[in-house]
C-alpha cells in the first residue's frame, strides 16, 4: 500500500521523503491555480483580488503559486499566547506540545449519567478540569455544544466563562465576523487592553471540503487576522467522502485548503500568527461513518508534522481520539497511539488531546482526566534518561554487597521520586489490595478523581471591576442579538 514517495522505513512509515513533501506542495499549488477554491465572502475575494488572486466565475478564486509562497513566508514560524495569568502563557512553534481538551462534541458521557446532550454547565465543569491539569495549556472554546442556553448568544456565554473560570489562555469564537469580534472584545476587556496589542486568543477555521470556504469562517478569519490574533487553519477532509480515497489526493485537496486560509489570513494582514491544521481523515464506507482514529489518521497526523516543518510555521493534528462510543479498552488504545504519534511527530498544538470521544462527537469528563494520565505517561518517555554521574551510582554499586539490595538506601529514595512516574489512575496494587479497595476499573477510578477535582477547584482571581465590565458587555450584547 506504500507508494514512492513514502522512505520505505519500517521505524518511521508514516515517513515522507524530501520529494514525497516537495511532491504534496506541487500538487496543492496546482489545485488552487488551475482548478481553484470557491469563496462565498465578497469582502474576502476583494481582499484576495487585491493581493492577485483571480477571480473566476463569481465565486471561484484561483491563486497564482508565486502569490501562495509569499504568503506562507509571512507567516511568522512562532508565537506566543498570553493568558490573564503571566505564567500560563504559551509559545507554540518553538519545540513541545501545547495541549487543549476536546473541540466541539454536541454531546456528553459521564459515568453516572451515561451519553446525554451538554449543558452549560457541563461546559463549565469542562473548563474547571481543564484549569486544574496541568497536562492541559488551552481552553478549548467548544469544549462541548450546551443545548439549554439560546445559540445566538451562546458564544457569549460560553467565551465569559472561559475568560472567568480558567487563568489560561483561551480559544475564541470564529463563526462569522460579529461571533469573533464579540469573542476579541471580551479577551481586550479582561486583559485591560482594547486594542490587542498582543495574542490572547486562538481562533479555529474550517473549510468546506472539497473545495470550499463559507462566508462566517472566512470573515472570522479576517477578523482575527487584522487583530493579530492567532488562527487555526483546519479543514477536515475525508477521504472517500469530501475528498478522493487515496491519502494522497486527500493530503494534496487538505493542504490546498490550509494555503488557501494561510493566504488569506496574510494578505488580510501581513505577519498573522497562523497555525498549519490539517484534519484529513477518513470514512469507513461499510457504515458511512467518521473514522478518525484508525492507522491512516496516524499517517495524516505524521504528514501535518512534515508539511508544517517544510512551510515553517507551526502545527495542529492528532490528540487523544477515538472512534468508540464509551470509556473502554478502544478508546484506551485508539487514544494512547494517537497521542504518541501526535508527540512523535511534532506537533506544536494538539486540540482534542483529552475527553474526546465517538469521533468528535461526545466528551467524557472521566476520559479527559485518564488522557491527561496517558499524556503524563508521554511526558515522561520523552524526558528521557539521566546519565549522569550520580545516576550511575557506581561508588553506592562498589557499596552493595552481591547478595544485598538497594531499598533503604537514601539514594534509592531521593532518585525513585525523580526517576520514575507513579501513576494518578492506573493501578499497580497487587490484586488483593485492589479488590480490597473496591475492584475500581479506570473509568470508575476516572469518576472519583473528576468528583474531587470539581469540589477543589477555586475561581481564578479576577478584578471586580474587570469582571463587571464582562459581564456588563456580554449583557449589552446580548439585548442587541435578542431584540
Amino acid at each position: 500500500m506504500t507508494g514512492d514517495l513514502s522512505t520505505q522505513n519500517v521505524r518511521d512509515p508514516g515517513k515522507l521523503s524530501d520529494e514525497g513533501v516537495r511532491t504534496i506542495h506541487e500538487k496543492s499549488l496546482e489545485i488552487l491555480s488551475d482548478i481553484g477554491i470557491s469563496v462565498e465572502s465578497d469582502e474576502a475575494r476583494d481582499v484576495l483580488a487585491e493581493g492577485g488572486a483571480r477571480i473566476v466565475d463569481d465565486e471561484l478564486v484561483e491563486l497564482p503559486p508565486s502569490l501562495v509562497e509569499e504568503c506562507v513566508e509571512r507567516a511568522p514560524s512562532s508565537f506566543t499566547v498570553h493568558a490573564r495569568n503571566p505564567e500560563n502563557d504559551v509559545t507554540i512553534g518553538e519545540g513541545g506540545s501545547v495541549a487543549a481538551p476536546a473541540f466541539g462534541p454536541p454531546n456528553v458521557a459521564t459515568f453516572e449519567d451515561g451519553r446525554r446532550n451538554s449543558t452549560l454547565a457541563d461546559y463549565e465543569d469542562l473548563i474547571k478540569l481543564t484549569q486544574l491539569q496541568d497536562q492541559l495549556q488551552v481552553a478549548s472554546y467548544t469544549t462541548c455544544e450546551p443545548h439549554d442556553v439560546d445559540q445566538a448568544v451562546k458564544h457569549l456565554e460560553m467565551i465569559s466563562r472561559s475568560l472567568t473560570l480558567t487563568d489560561k489562555p483561551v480559544m475564541s469564537s470564529n463563526y462569522g465576523a460579529d461571533r469573533a469580534k464579540a469573542s476579541l472584545e471580551m479577551a481586550g476587556i479582561v486583559h485591560d487592553d482594547p486594542d490587542l496589542s498582543e495574542p490572547y486568543v486562538i481562533g479555529l477555521a474550517n473549510s468546506v471540503p472539497p473545495r470550499r470556504w463559507d462566508a462566517r469562517m472566512a470573515e472570522g478569519l479576517m477578523v482575527h487576522a487584522r487583530h493579530g490574533q492567532p488562527i487555526v487553519v483546519s479543514p477536515t477532509v475525508m477521504s472517500s467522502a469530501s475528498g478522493p480515497a487515496p491519502l494522497a489526493g486527500t493530503f494534496a485537496l487538505e493542504n490546498a485548503n490550509i494555503l488557501f486560509g494561510i493566504t488569506l489570513a496574510q494578505l488580510t494582514n501581513p505577519g498573522t500568527p497562523v497555525v498549519y491544521g490539517p484534519q484529513a481523515s477518513n470514512i469507513d464506507v461499510r457504515y458511512g461513518s467518521f473514522a478518525t482514529a484508525g492507522p491512516e489518521r496516524a499517517l495524516s497526523i505524521s504528514f501535518t508534522g512534515q508539511m508544517g516543518e517544510f512551510y515553517d510555521v507551526p502545527t495542529r493534528a492528532g490528540g487523544g481520539l477515538t472512534d468508540s462510543k464509551t470509556v473502554d479498552d478502544q478508546a484506551g488504545a485508539e487514544s494512547m497511539w494517537h497521542l504518541d504519534v501526535t508527540t512523535r511527530s511534532g506537533v506544536d498544538f494538539v486540540i482534542h488531546a483529552a475527553g474526546v470521544l465517538d469521533s468528535y462527537s461526545t466528551v467524557s469528563p472521566e476520559k479527559l482526566v485518564l488522557d491527561c494520565e496517558r499524556l503524563r505517561y508521554l511526558e515522561r518517555y520523552r524526558e528521557g534518561y539521566d546519565l549522569s554521574e550520580d545516576a550511575f551510582a557506581l561508588d553506592l554499586i562498589r557499596e552493595t554487597d552481591p547478595d544485598d539490595h538497594f531499598l533503604n538506601e537514601r539514594h534509592t529514595l531521593t532518585h525513585s521520586k525523580s526517576e520514575y512516574l507513579f501513576p494518578e489512575l492506573y493501578t499497580r496494587k497487587s490484586y488483593d489490595d485492589w479488590t480490597d479497595a473496591g475492584s475500581k476499573d479506570g473509568f470508575e477510578a476516572a469518576h472519583e478523581r473528576v468528583v474531587e477535582l470539581l469540589a477543589e477547584y477555586e475561581r481564578p482571581e479576577l478584578d471586580p471591576d474587570v469582571r463587571q465590565d464582562l459581564d456588563a458587555f456580554v449583557e449589552e450584547a446580548k439585548a442587541d442579538i435578542q431584540s
